[in-house]
């Protein structure tokens, strides 16, 4: 990974999710509505895990930390004002960007003062006589923590306390309380080790496309695990990291000001993409506390592949035209033990399951070719929407008053299948 190719990275995911969102020809930009009852509050917070040593850095003295930024049903008055997508710009050594990247930086920078979300910094909580659910969110490798901010605010509009963790190092950056930016390294050491082992799979990854026979899917998951053990390491690391916010939270239900027994822990679920959601899928498994889970096309690498996934859990995976198995989690699908859902939106590309879907991203943005589907944005984001606030409705919240396959008979974009109904 050479430095320009580091920095079109950055600029994809930093830049591009900054960018984010509105429509054309709108002097102030904004993000879809969302679409529940509350209005959404946000608010950062910043921890470490004192019993973890950092293994990104050879400081013996560092241990992990990790951003995490929450959204929640809040009630707002008139005269608040909503945050803009981000608040800070990372500033780039002048060493480091080419007169190109620092012109795409200073032209983006005027237009992001006029971006707007629907969250309010640090709103009061709504008023409800129960507790509310919580979600995490775990970001794509080298993404932003911000990269979903659509589904968060979506998710908390429905009652849901959400939280987006950036995992530090493999994040391009994190924003602290205080509103300090911190940006990452993406010549790290530890990072550029998984990138090459990543580079030497891609073969295997292919492969699992190209076949729908279980046992050869299994014996393709085991080599990959085996050619990308940095990749196993950080599944883990992130996984654990999802564990750890949880403890946070306790401590956070007992005596936050804002959110003292508002919380309900008792209901927690997962939800990530890309590698994000890898994580999402090996933090179910390991940790008792989490009821239920959704992997939003990520390679289920991990423990998956030898404990069968028992809570409910969504394997959701994006319409890949080349593949002949579109749903390459379907060999631990077809043997989860809860219930389970495999989930292909037609027309989708693996960037859609995130707020890059929206054409204005798409637009502006560094997007890789094919990253995106054909299937329009704003209709993906509304499919999307649906689909994870009913998958949690029914499984945190035990609303039964809309099922996934009602879902799919409204969407015909969607492919599901149901474990209790394998063909």
């Amino acid at each position: 990974m050479n430095i320009k190719h580091s920095f079109a990275i950055f600029l994809t995911f930093c830049i591009g999710f900054s960018f984010s969102c509105g429509y054309k020809n709108e002097s102030v930009l904004k993000l879809p509505e969302p679409t529940g009852p509350f209005d959404v509050g946000t608010a950062w917070f910043y921890f470490m895990d004192s019993s973890r040593p950092e293994t990104f850095t050879k400081d013996p003295d560092d241990f992990r930390e990790m951003a995490v930024r929450v959204w929640y049903p809040s009630e707002t008055k008139k005269s608040d004002k909503p945050c803009p997508y981000t608040e800070h710009m990372a500033i780039l050594p002048a060493e480091e960007v080419s007169d190109e990247i620092r012109a795409s930086l200073d032209k983006l920078n005027e237009r992001l003062k006029s971006i707007k979300t629907h969250s309010y910094k640090n709103a009061r909580l709504a008023v409800n006589a129960d507790p509310f659910p919580v979600v995490l969110y775990s970001h794509g490798y080298w993404a932003g923590m911000n990269q979903s901010t659509i589904l968060m605010e979506e998710l908390a509009s429905h009652g849901y306390f959400t939280a987006s963790i950036g995992h530090s190092f493999e994040t391009n950056s994190v924003t602290k309380p205080d509103g300090n930016l911190i940006r990452f390294n993406p010549l790290n050491p530890e990072l550029m080790l998984r990138n090459k082992e990543r580079q030497k799979a891609l073969p295997l990854e292919r492969a699992v496309t190209q076949s729908s026979d279980p046992e050869e899917l299994d014996s393709l998951f085991r080599k990959i695990m085996e050619a990308r053990p940095k990749m196993q390491e950080s599944i883990n690391i992130w996984a654990k990291d999802i564990s750890f916010v949880i403890d946070r939270f306790n401590e956070l239900n007992k005596e936050h000001e804002l959110f003292k027994n508002r919380l309900d822990l008792k209901h927690i679920g997962v939800i990530g993409h890309s590698f994000g959601g890898t994580a999402s899928g090996q933090a179910c498994l390991s940790d008792p506390r989490i009821i239920a889970g959704i992997n939003m096309d990520g390679l289920q690498v991990g423990d998956m592949l030898k404990k069968n996934m028992r809570k409910p859990f969504a394997f959701m995976h994006h319409d890949n035209p080349h593949a002949l198995n579109k749903t390459p989690n379907r060999n631990l699908f077809q043997r989860s033990q809860g219930p389970a859902y495999l989930v292909v939106i037609k027309g989708s590309g693996h960037y859609n399951f995130s707020d890059f879907s929206l054409p204005a991203i798409s637009h502006v943005a560094p997007v890789p070719k094919g990253a995106l589907g054909s299937i329009d944005g704003i209709r993906f984001i509304e499919i999307l929407n649906d689909c994870v606030v009913t998958f949690f409705n029914i499984y945190l919240k035990n609303d039964k008053s809309r099922s996934m396959e009602k879902v799919a008979q409204d969407y015909p974009e969607i492919d599901l299948k149901n474990s209790n109904v394998l063909d």
